[in-house]
């Protein structure tokens, strides 16, 4: 690929970045190249605070055991990290009590590395995010393994994908292209909006424009009431994770809080949360011992999704 072409696609995803300001990442797999993209945005960025859903920053990858990039925090961005572990070169900001163990936002007075840890839930993080915002100009916020849920706490989101969820370049692409339309779920219509955000934890369904409340805590093992009631509906608003075992079965448009939720490909989906979605990363080569060609996979991958999105290398800068 040519380089400036890929200058170009950088400078774009920077802009898009400093607009939106808090960033999810998230990976396709293990290994696919997901911190490698939060150092590369951090090296680009002043004044952005990283921080996990999960945990990031370990030397060792504690599932397949390969060596992992550390998380670099260059000289005057911040990242959360465990009060027990404040690297040296780094400046305390605050401390604060999360449910699991003491955190503190530092800021980084040299190139440093850092262990960032979760914080709690996607509602705690969204609280501290809230709370230390003076600091930060962008949060980049480490999607972690299958951690999807990252999307409803961000304003955007740079999904990362690559050779490690599939051998060939058309495998690669159908994967990639199946995760982005979920994803980019439509929205619901405003009025079914304004309802769920009036109750966001009830599910309920519209009948003949008139709101049937279902009795269930959430989703799961209330399958059987919820397709029951959601016959003839016109929506159904669920506020959980919705599988198979409903979206197959339930012939109205199924409407979520944000489409981490969608953990089905039957169905007809539609999201109260608006996702933009930045970029696709792609990572040509696997910690397996496998590559696909890099020019072939960007290609094909632009060729499937929508101009607006940006499809570059992650491995593609060589500073």
């Amino acid at each position: 690929m040519e380089r400036r072409a890929q200058e170009i696609s950088e400078r774009q995803l920077l802009e898009q970045v400093k607009r939106y300001r808090r960033i999810s990442v998230v990976g396709l797999a293990k290994n696919v190249g997901k911190t490698t993209v939060v150092n590369f945005l951090l090296r680009r960025l002043s004044q952005a605070c990283v921080i996990t859903v999960g945990v990031d920053g370990e030397r060792e990858d504690k599932i397949f055991k390969n060596t992992k990039p550390p998380v670099f925090l260059p000289k005057g961005n911040l990242a959360v990290v465990p009060s027990t572990e404040v690297p040296v070169g780094t400046k305390i900001l605050e401390t604060f009590e999360t449910p699991s163990t003491p955190l503190s936002l530092v800021k980084a007075l040299m190139d440093v590395e850092v262990h960032t840890v979760k914080i709690g839930s996607y509602e705690e993080t969204l609280n501290v995010m809230e709370r230390i915002k003076k600091h930060a100009r962008e949060f980049i916020i480490d999607g972690a393994l299958a951690r999807m849920g990252s999307i409803s706490i961000s304003n955007a989101v740079i999904l990362i994908s690559g050779a490690e969820i599939g051998k060939s370049v058309e495998e690669v692409v159908d994967k990639t292209v199946k995760v982005v339309s979920k994803i980019l779920t439509p929205r619901a219509p405003k009025y079914v909006i304004e309802i769920a955000n009036k109750m966001p934890k009830m599910p309920f369904a519209i009948k003949n424009d008139k709101i049937v409340k279902i009795n269930a805590n959430g989703v799961a093992g209330y399958d059987e009431e919820i397709v029951k009631i959601a016959q003839g509906a016109q929506y159904l608003y669920l506020p959980g994770a919705v599988t198979d075992e409903i979206a197959s079965r339930v012939e109205c448009p199924i409407v979520v809080p944000s489409p981490d939720k969608i953990f089905s490909d039957a169905g007809n989906f539609l999201s109260i949360k608006e996702t933009k979605l930045l970029a696709v990363a792609l990572n040509h080569s696997s910690v397996r011992g496998y590559e696909v060609n890099p020019e072939e996979l960007i290609l094909e991958l632009k060729k499937r999704l929508n101009d607006g999105i940006i499809v570059f290398d992650v491995l593609y800068d060589h500073e």
